[in-house]
C-alpha cells in the first residue's frame, strides 16, 4: 500500500510501509538495521505479559519464569537508573535490626505485604537517594512494630510466671465458719467525718509510764561515706499483746472505753488496704467489749520488706532474700538501731510513772494510753509508744525512731551508698514504692501516739550476700503530719476503715473471732473459732 502523508501545523509525520508476510513480526530482510524499531522475539510458548516495563527492579524475581521469555532476552525492556548514591560515604554499617518474627517473613514478606524477603528496592520506587529515605523509615516503623509486639509478648509472659504463691500465716481449721469477707478495695473509699471538726479526733490522755532515752544527733550526720556500723543490742522490746496489758485491762474495768487494743494493732487495721502479705488478729467480745489481740505464734510484729514492690520475693525459707529471713533480718535491724541511735551517757527521762511492763532486760520505751471518741457506741483505748527524746527549738519532742533496710539495691532499683546523699527524694518515692504498707503504719501509729518527729535510719547490707553485717548510712527526720500528705495516708481513711471494721466485729455475737488477711488476694476474712483457740497446745495440735 502506498504511504500516506499527514500534513499539520509546523510537522510532518510519515506512516511508514508495512509488508505483508506469514512471519511473525516484519522481515529481517527488509528492515533497516539501524532504523528498526526495538522488539524481542517470542514463541508461541511464551505467555505475554508486559508490553513495557518501566519497574522491573520490583519485578526481578518473576523474570524470565513467568512473564518474560526464558530465552533471557527481555533485559531489553529493562530500565536502568544512574546510581546516585556512588557519591556517599558510608558512615553506619551496623545490621538493620531484627525484629521478633523475621524468620517466617511474617509481617515482611508475605503475599501482598508491603515488603519481600532479600529485597532492598521497593515496589513502584527507584534505587536513588529518595528510596534510600524511604527504606531508612520503612525499617524504623518495623523496628518499632517489633518492640511493641516483643513487649506486649514478653507482659504476658511475666504475667504468667510471676504468680508468686504466699503461705497464710495461721493454718485454717476445716471447722471454723467463715462469717464475713471484706474486700480491700473497698477500703481505700472509706472516710470518716466528725462534723464540723472534719476527719480530725481528739485524743484524750489516760495514763504515761515509762522512760526514754535522747537521742544522739551524731547519727543525723552520718553519710555513706563516713557510716556507722550497726551494733546488736542484749535489750530486748517486749511488745506485750492487748489482754496481757495490765493498764488496759484496768481500764476496761473502769468502762473507759469499749474497743482496746494496741498502737501497732490499730495502725495494722488502718493500713489494711495497702497489705499483700497474710496477717491474722484475735478478736474477742464480751459483754459488748471488743478486745484486739495477736498470736503469740504469728507473725505480726515482723516487719516487712519490698512487700508493694514490683519485683516479687520468694517464699523459700532459705534464701536471704526470701520472705522469711528479709523480715527476721529488718525487725532485728529495726530495733538495734532504735537503740544505737541514742545516748547512753545521757540520764533517761522520766515518762510519767513507772511502766508495769518494763524489766530488767527491757529497752526503755515510753507508754501512752489514750483514748478516742470515734462514733456513737464506739470509744478506742489503745497503748501508744515512744522509742526517744530530742531537744529541738527549745523543747522536747518525743520520737518515734525507725530503720529502713536495704538488702540488694539491684533488685530495689536504688543504691542508697550512691543516692541517699544527692537524690534524698529517688531514695525515699522507691522506697514508698517498695514498702507503702510498712511506712504508712510507722506513720498511722505516730499520728495515734502524738509523736512529734519521726527518725527514719538507712541500714544497708555490708555486703549483698551478708545478712549479718550491716551498716548505718544516713538519717531523715520527719514530722507524721507531713510525711502522711506525702504518702497519701488520710485521718479520714485511717477512721473510715477502723470504724467499718469495728462495727462488723460488734454484730457478732460474745465469742472469740479470728481476722485474717489473704496472703494472695485482696481479702479479710472473718472466722468463727473456738474459745480455747491459741491457748496452751493448741497450734501444736493436728489438722483434721
Amino acid at each position: 500500500p502506498r504511504a500516506r502523508t499527514h500534513r499539520t501545523a509546523g510537522m510532518v509525520f510519515t506512516v511508514p510501509q508495512c509488508a505483508d508476510t506469514d512471519m511473525w513480526g516484519p522481515p529481517t530482510e527488509s528492515a533497516d538495521p539501524d532504523k528498526a524499531l526495538t522488539y524481542a522475539p517470542f514463541t508461541r510458548s511464551d505467555k505475554l505479559g508486559r508490553a513495557a516495563d518501566w519497574n522491573q527492579t520490583g519485578y526481578g524475581k518473576y523474570s524470565g519464569t513467568r512473564h518474560g521469555s526464558s530465552q533471557g532476552v527481555s533485559t531489553v525492556f529493562n530500565f536502568f537508573a544512574n546510581d546516585d548514591d556512588a557519591e556517599f560515604s558510608l558512615v553506619d554499617n551496623k545490621p538493620a535490626p531484627r525484629t521478633r518474627f523475621g524468620g517466617r517473613g511474617r509481617f515482611q514478606g508475605g503475599r501482598g505485604g508491603f515488603m519481600r524477603r532479600n529485597q532492598t528496592e521497593f515496589v513502584g520506587g527507584d534505587v536513588g537517594q529518595g528510596a534510600s529515605r524511604e527504606r531508612a523509615r520503612q525499617q524504623r516503623m518495623q523496628s518499632k512494630k517489633s518492640q511493641q509486639w516483643n513487649t506486649w509478648a514478653h507482659n504476658r509472659q511475666q504475667w504468667g510466671r510471676d504468680q508468686q504463691t504466699y503461705s497464710s500465716s495461721v493454718d485454717i481449721r476445716p471447722d471454723w465458719a467463715v462469717l464475713e469477707q471484706i474486700q480491700l478495695a473497698g477500703l481505700t473509699k472509706m472516710q470518716h467525718v466528725n462534723g464540723e471538726k472534719g476527719a480530725t479526733l481528739e485524743a484524750e490522755t489516760l495514763a504515761e509510764h515509762g522512760s526514754l532515752r535522747w537521742f544522739d544527733k551524731s547519727f543525723d550526720r552520718l553519710t555513706p561515706k563516713l557510716p556507722a556500723e550497726l551494733q546488736k543490742t542484749k535489750l530486748m522490746h517486749h511488745r506485750v499483746t492487748t489482754s496481757e496489758d495490765p493498764t488496759l485491762c484496768e481500764l476496761a474495768e473502769k468502762n473507759a472505753g469499749n474497743v482496746f487494743a494496741t498502737g501497732d494493732i490499730v495502725a495494722a487495721i488502718m493500713c489494711a488496704a495497702r497489705s499483700v502479705y497474710g496477717w491474722d488478729l484475735v478478736v474477742t467480745k464480751k459483754d459488748g467489749k471488743l478486745f484486739f489481740d495477736k498470736r503469740d505464734e504469728g507473725n505480726f510484729d515482723m516487719l516487712t520488706v519490698s512487700e508493694t514492690g514490683q519485683e516479687l520475693i520468694t517464699d523459700e525459707k532459705d534464701n536471704i532474700n526470701g520472705v522469711p529471713q528479709l523480715s527476721a533480718e529488718s525487725t532485728a535491724a529495726d530495733h538495734d538501731y532504735s537503740q544505737q541511735a541514742l545516748d547512753l551517757s545521757e540520764k533517761p527521762l522520766s515518762f510519767g510513772s513507772p511502766s508495769p511492763l518494763a524489766g530488767d532486760d527491757a529497752a526503755p520505751v515510753g507508754y501512752r494510753y489514750r483514748k478516742w471518741a470515734v462514733a456513737p457506741g464506739i470509744t478506742l483505748v489503745a497503748r501508744c509508744e515512744f522509742n526517744g527524746v530530742v531537744e529541738s527549738k527549745g523543747s522536747r519532742a518525743l520520737l518515734q525512731i525507725r530503720a529502713l533496710t536495704e538488702y540488694d539495691s539491684k533488685i530495689t532499683g536504688v543504691d542508697w551508698r550512691q543516692k541517699i546523699e544527692t537524690q534524698r527524694g529517688a531514695v525515699i518515692a522507691t522506697e514508698l514504692k517498695n514498702n507503702a504498707n510498712k511506712l504508712a503504719k510507722w506513720t498511722c501509729h505516730a499520728l495515734l501516739a502524738g509523736a512529734d518527729q519521726m527518725k527514719l535510719g538507712f541500714v544497708t547490707r555490708t555486703h549483698p550476700k551478708d545478712p549479718g553485717h550491716h551498716e548505718i548510712v544516713n538519717t531523715q527526720t520527719y514530722k507524721p503530719k507531713d510525711f502522711a500528705q506525702q504518702i497519701n495516708l488520710t485521718e479520714g481513711n485511717m477512721w473510715g476503715v477502723f470504724k467499718s471494721i469495728v462495727e462488723s466485729c460488734m454484730k457478732m455475737e460474745d465469742g472469740k473471732y479470728l481476722l485474717v488477711k489473704d496472703p494472695n488476694k485482696p481479702i479479710i476474712r472473718t472466722y468463727e473459732v473456738p474459745s480455747d483457740a491459741f491457748e496452751d497446745d493448741y497450734a501444736d495440735e493436728p489438722l483434721q
